[in-house]
Parts: structure tokens; C-alpha cells; sequence
């Protein structure tokens, strides 16, 4: 217990410390702020300080603009593809608004890192779950992406844009296409729309690409054999193992074949050389209830045999299981601590044999890395076949929180690639997620966001009271984003 405290101790302090030093920078940062807006420098560069939000406007990039919109029918068509794509996001997204009011209703969830306020922006440095520098650069792309493709579409309609501009909060918070408001109000309903909708259209085109990009670069890296956890201590998790008893290790194969016999001489990438005497095999770290393992197995035995098969990785009892059918008996050698003993039970399951049991490899109390490292990269690949259903795109949404983050730390260490690989990868997944995720929560029809200046434009042409609609919508969707990050923290 007094170790736990401690360990809380320091946890707080540096978090302390973290927010302490924030707030200094944010101090530092509006100072300057005031400090040039006082002395006529914002004025001087067309830059609006309110407070220290500063709405940085680029008339260059105007001109810039107006070169590229030289493409009519090209930006056109560009436009007019993405809303029957619009259409298919705003139900979608409008659906998981009405689903998670349900849940919020119904059955609650609990305070979390989830349902923290701060994880509801999309600012990279305030959201825990975003890094900082790989979400900057995706966010700005997708600042970039979204306003470029209102103002060129804006200028293609024959609507004046004013200037093209950034938010900025310390950090790229928005970004702004300034038409003439007067002139985007009187233009044809169509030509609005094409408006709106080019800057969503932008978004997802980029983060199609970027996935792209990001899928065909995957095959650059693989798994390494690395040490993900150690219980006796000594080994740092996400060091390399580069030979056991005297074998080079290059591959998971190498590593399995290497360990089938004990004591295990391991040298690792730097250098130093660890004895291992253990037990190796597939350590159960949890038994399922109603299963056949329930009764027979317990948590902390290690498998080292299955149908007087030697056993020494998750792979190779999958394989054996594999092979069987549901209904079947079979037999495992198992190592309970003090000694082996052997089990029988009937495998269960469906359509394949089951034993009902959370396993791992463990290698004389070395958790190996390359078995996760393979399953991280199974369901990243994965990803394309999960968004042909409602279902994939909502994993997407939610993957940096549920699934994977970035190749940097310890995600770095269990793979095998050149830093630059890893570098490309991150930019290229986070300018895909931020886009995506951006063009998703535009779909909603809510004003003032893109999908609600389009919806309520439909609805214009079919009932005289768009207006009073399109309020409703805006209500619910808002009224649910309050709720989402209310109920959670709300102590009853």
C-alpha cells in the first residue's frame, strides 16, 4: 500500500506540474498577443485578436485561390459527386446522435477518459488522445483542405471571397473562407450548395488518400520480437531480442523454434545477455464463464503441451485448436505453479472448438511483443473491408481511442522499420482520421455546420417552413453533443 501512494504521489505532481506549465506558456502566449495588438501590429498584418483567439486572414492566398478555380466544370463536379455522400453521412451521423441519446438515457456510462470534456475537441495538446505534433499536422491539413475548397468553389459560383484565414488558439483550432455574404445569399440554391458542400467533399477525398497512402506503407513495417512485458523486471518493455541460445532472431519463427527447449541464453539489442529457467508456453490470464474451460483451467496456469503436442506460442495452440470441432475432447499438459499436471475438457463453441479461455505467450515470465504487434497490424489492414457497413465507420471514428493511437513509443519499439516509415505513417493516419472524422461531423444537419446550411437549402425547396426545420435538427443535434459530455460527469 505505501508504494501505491507514492506511485499516486508522483502521478500528481507531474500532472500538476504538466498544467502549471500549460497554463504558464497560454500566459506567455496572450501577453504577446496584447502586446502586438496594442502596438498596431495585428492591424498591421489584417489579424483580429479577441482575447487571445486570433482569426489570422491571407488575402494572397485569395489569389492563389482564384488560379485555381480556373477548372469550372472540374471544381463543379467535384462538388456535385460528394452530396449524395453528404446524404449517406448525415443519416449516419444523425443515427448515432438518436443512438446515443439512448444510451446517455437509458444506461448512463461513467465518468472516463471517454467522456472527459477536454476529449470532445478536436485540439491536438487538449485532447488526451490526440498526440500533439501528428494530430497538428492533420489538423492543419484539414483546415487547409476544407476552407481552400469553399473558397475555390465559392469563386467558381462567381461569390467574392474576402479572405482565406486561420484560427488560432495557441494551436490551429478552425479555419475560414470569408465570401460576401450578401452575394452567397442572393446566388441559386445549387450553386449554394456546391458551396457547402466542396469543403466535405475536400475532406474525405484527403482522408481516402491518406488511408490509402497509409495502407500501402503498412507493408514497409512488421512485426518485431520485442519484450513487452517482463514480471521479474529486468528488461525495459519494447527492447529487441536478437538471439536466443546462441540462434539469430529475425523473425517471430525464429523465436518460437529457438525456445522450444530450456534454460534460454537471451541476448538482447543492447547488448546485455539474460539467462531464462522458466516454464514456456501459453500462460491463461482469464477463464470465461459458462465455458468449458470454467472448473477445469485457472487463471495463471501455463500450457505446454495439447494433444501430447510441445506448445509454445498463442499460435501454435490456435493451430492445434484449429483442427478440432466443437464437441471433442482434448488433452493439455499445464504447469500450475508448483508443478505439471494434466487437464481434459470438451471443447465447446459453434462453429469452431473452444476452450473459453484469455491466453498469452509467456517465455519464462517474458510477455513476447510480436503477437500483439501482428494483431494491431491485422485489424489496421483490416479497416478498408470494415467500411463497406455503418458499423466500420463507426469503428473508425472511435479507433485512436479504442484501438490505436500512433507508431510512436512503445508501438514504435515492437515493430521493425525505418524511423521515416514511422514518421510517414503517423502523418498519413491522423491527416486520414482528423479528416474523416471532420467531414463526418460536418454531415450533421445542424446549423451552422456545412450539413445543416445544405440540409436547410433542400428543405427550402420543398416546404416554406425549411427555417423552423432545420432549427429543430440544429437543436437536437447540439442539445445531444451537451448531453453526451454532461451526463457522464454529472454526479447525482
Amino acid at each position: 500500500m505505501p508504494t501505491y501512494k507514492k506511485v499516486n504521489r508522483v502521478e500528481m505532481f507531474a500532472v500538476s506540474m504538466n498544467v502549471e506549465i500549460a497554463l504558464i506558456v497560454f500566459l506567455i502566449y496572450w501577453l504577446v498577443i496584447e502586446t502586438l495588438r496594442m502596438k498596431g501590429v495585428l492591424d498591421k498584418y489584417d489579424i483580429t485578436a479577441y482575447g487571445p483567439l486570433l482569426m489570422i486572414r491571407s488575402k494572397r492566398i485569395v489569389g492563389f485561390l482564384k488560379k485555381l478555380s480556373k477548372y469550372e466544370r472540374f471544381w463543379r463536379i467535384y462538388a456535385t459527386v460528394g452530396v449524395p455522400l453528404i446524404f449517406l453521412g448525415m443519416a449516419f451521423m444523425f443515427f448515432l446522435i438518436i443512438f446515443m441519446d439512448y444510451i446517455l438515457l437509458t444506461s448512463p456510462p461513467p465518468p472516463s477518459e471517454i467522456t472527459s470534456p477536454r476529449n470532445v475537441l478536436l485540439i491536438p495538446g487538449v485532447n488526451q488522445f490526440i498526440p500533439l505534433i501528428w494530430g497538428a499536422i492533420g489538423l492543419l491539413v484539414t483546415l487547409i483542405v476544407h476552407e481552400f475548397s469553399h473558397g475555390i468553389l465559392a469563386l467558381v459560383e462567381r461569390i467574392r471571397v474576402k479572405s482565406v484565414g486561420v484560427l488560432l488558439l495557441l494551436l490551429p483550432i478552425g479555419g475560414f473562407a470569408e465570401p460576401d455574404e450578401e452575394e452567397l445569399k442572393k446566388a441559386e440554391s445549387s450553386k449554394k450548395i456546391r458551396v457547402f458542400a466542396s469543403g466535405i467533399t475536400g475532406n474525405f477525398i484527403v482522408a481516402a488518400l491518406a488511408f490509402v497512402l497509409f495502407f500501402h506503407f503498412l507493408s514497409y513495417i512488421s512485426p518485431a520480437v520485442a519484450v513487452l512485458h517482463d514480471s521479474s523486471g529486468r528488461i525495459e518493455a519494447g527492447t529487441k531480442i536478437v538471439e536466443v541460445n546462441g540462434v539469430k532472431i529475425e523473425t517471430p519463427e525464429d523465436f518460437e523454434k529457438a525456445i522450444a527447449k530450456t534454460p534460454l541464453k537471451i541476448k538482447l539489442e543492447n547488448g546485455k545477455e539474460i539467462v531464462l529457467n522458466g516454464v514456456v508456453g501459453v500462460e491463461i490470464i482469464g477463464i470465461m464463464k459458462n465455458m468449458p474451460a470454467e472448473g477445469v483451467l485457472k487463471e495463471g496456469m501455463i500450457i505446454v503441451e495439447a494433444d501430447g503436442k510441445r506448445v509454445v506460442s498463442t499460435k501454435q495452440l490456435a493451430e492445434i485448436l484449429r483442427n478440432k470441432r466443437p464437441g471433442e475432447e482434448i488433452t493439455l499438459k499445464v504447469w500450475n505453479g508448483s508443478g505439471y499436471e494434466v487437464k481434459k475438457l470438451v471443447l465447446g463453441g459453434e462453429e469452431r472448438a473452444l476452450m473459453g479461455v484469455y491466453i498469452r505467450d509467456n517465455v519464462s515470465g517474458i510477455v513476447p511483443s510480436y503477437p500483439y504487434a501482428e494483431r494491431i497490424l491485422s485489424t489496421l489492414k483490416s479497416i478498408p473491408k470494415m467500411m463497406t457497413n455503418p458499423a466500420g465507420w463507426a469503428f473508425v471514428m472511435a479507433m485512436p481511442i479504442t484501438t490505436f493511437n500512433s507508431f510512436s513509443g512503445i508501438y514504435e519499439k515492437i515493430f521493425n522499420g525505418d524511423k521515416e516509415i514511422f514518421y510517414l505513417l503517423n502523418a498519413l493516419y491522423w491527416i486520414g482520421w482528423i479528416n474523416f472524422y471532420v467531414g463526418l461531423f460536418n454531415c450533421l444537419p445542424a446549423i451552422p455546420l456545412d450539413g445543416g446550411r445544405i440540409f436547410q437549402e433542400l428543405l427550402k425547396r420543398i416546404s416554406p417552413r425549411a427555417e423552423s426545420l432545420s432549427k429543430v435538427t440544429t437543436v437536437i443535434v447540439f442539445v445531444s453533443i451537451a448531453l453526451s459530455v454532461i451526463i457522464p460527469n454529472v454526479k447525482v
